[in-house]
């Protein structure tokens, strides 16, 4: 494609309505955004309880407990197959 002075570009009426609409809804989406800040930034802060803390640490800390627990029995049913094999290796 080469752009000169001879160069012919085409848009119909429905295109220009097109690009005017998307434009439009691009500034109020802006402007939408920067209202939402406005008001985020005078809202207080979010305060984390203490419970809701506890809580979270006693999640994490029942999770870990669970998955140790998994852990031994897999550990648990991996020595006994290998038992099991080196009896049968043995015999």
């Amino acid at each position: 494609m080469k752009i000169s002075q001879n160069t012919e570009l085409k848009i119909d009426l429905k295109t220009i309505l097109g690009i005017i609409m998307f434009t439009a809804s691009l500034v109020g989406m802006y402007y939408t955004l920067q209202d939402d800040i406005a008001d985020a930034k005078k809202m207080p802060k979010a305060v984390i309880d203490r419970i809701e803390y506890d809580l979270k640490q006693n999640w994490h800390t029942d999770h870990i407990n669970e998955l140790e627990k998994e852990v031994k029995e897999l550990r648990d049913w991996c020595r006994e197959i290998d038992q099991e094999l080196y009896k049968k290796k043995k015999n």
